[in-house]
């Protein structure tokens, strides 16, 4: 069974994935986009870059993935691409495996008339006998496939995922002063100024700081309001210096009311660092809940309680540090991907 990989850009993350999973199952793939602003620096083994081909070029390409592989795997199901190959594959005799890897949950659009559209181009594309579902989660990101009419039997678990080692401490520390921290792109939805807003209110006069990691529109608007001498906003942080921030705090802090998955979750339960997290982030049910390693909050008044206990009660903290690190060491990690991979490829070879 041969398989290749469609992968939206060369992300740090997506490299990662390539080194520990797809090089060593010798699944071939290339990017869609040459560029990332989730990485600083690509040296790759391959440099197959689609937004580099003239339009004949990239069509011949398709052609061939199509021709020499049994099946594909795309990051997603709204590009010309994949909608190219699907529509070859549903008028050609000999069929190939479509398979979409998706952290997308379900929700639906408010719109009525995106909402009719989205389920007529969903239906038709997931109730396809040749087309399989990769879903991030366990929870919603299924939900998306089964809602729009996917079969079970066509649905796996391939696990939204970041290299865990990088940021695995022997023995946990905790610094002093007590350290909140946010890592993510400063937009609305992320709610950074109702998270400084909470950390104003409720420890002004204790001793512990929020680091704010991220870049953004609303930085500098961000910085002349909540800019203190316990509020430190470091704009963008890369690699080694992040993992050491990562390392050097207390608790993470994630108040995104829209997030499809959140892979800084990972990186911080990693790093051995409970999360406080809104209920829209899509990594809670599969890293939070029911696992100890955090909170899952609905408002922001809570979120800001869920601050005040981890920071009063060192024993829950040392637990929960502890339960977040040993998860992602022991379950939630490339072995697991690996594993995931390997049960849809028997599958399909069935």
């Amino acid at each position: 069974m041969k398989v290749f990989s469609f992968f939206t850009e060369p992300a740090s993350y997506t490299l990662d994935l390539i080194d520990n999973v797809h090089d060593i199952m010798s699944i071939n793939y290339c990017f869609f986009n040459s560029h990332s602003e989730a990485y600083t620096s690509f040296k790759g083994k391959k440099n197959i870059f689609m937004d580099q081909m003239k339009i004949v070029d990239r069509i011949r390409y398709l052609l061939y993935v199509r021709r020499k592989y049994d099946a594909v795997i795309f990051n997603s199901y709204d590009t010309l691409s994949f909608f190219f190959i699907f529509l070859i594959n549903v008028f050609s005799i000999k069929k190939i495996y479509i398979a979409i890897e998706s952290d997308t949950q379900l929700l639906m659009p408010k719109n009525f008339l995106k909402r009719l559209l989205k389920y007529f181009y969903l239906s038709l594309i997931f109730q396809n006998n040749y087309v399989f579902g990769l879903a991030g989660g366990n929870y919603s990101h299924k939900d998306l496939f089964r809602y729009y009419g996917m079969k079970e039997d066509r649905i796996f678990l391939m696990p939204m995922m970041v290299d865990n080692s990088k940021f695995y401490t022997d023995k946990k520390k905790f610094p002093k002063p007590f350290t909140f921290l946010f890592v993510g792109r400063l937009l609305d939805t992320k709610n950074v100024d109702k998270l400084c807003q909470q950390f104003t209110s409720l420890f002004s006069n204790k001793k512990a700081k929020m680091i704010i990691v991220g870049d953004g529109g609303n930085l500098e608007k961000y910085k002349k309001n909540f800019s203190k001498k316990n509020i430190i906003f470091m704009g963008n942080v890369y690699n080694v210096e992040l993992i050491n921030i990562y390392k050097n705090a207390t608790v993470f802090t994630f108040p995104s009311s829209l997030d499809a998955w959140g892979l800084v979750v990972n990186e911080a339960l990693s790093a051995g660092l409970p999360v406080i997290a809104r209920k829209e982030v899509g990594a809670c049910s599969d890293l939070i809940k029911g696992k100890e390693t955090g909170f899952i909050v609905e408002n922001m008044q809570d979120f800001g309680q869920m601050m005040l206990t981890l920071f009063n009660d060192s024993e829950l903290l040392n637990n929960y540090s502890k339960n977040a690190s040993d998860l992602m060491k022991n379950n939630w990690n490339y072995m697991l991907y690996r594993q995931c991979m390997m049960e849809f490829i028997n599958t399909l070879s069935k």
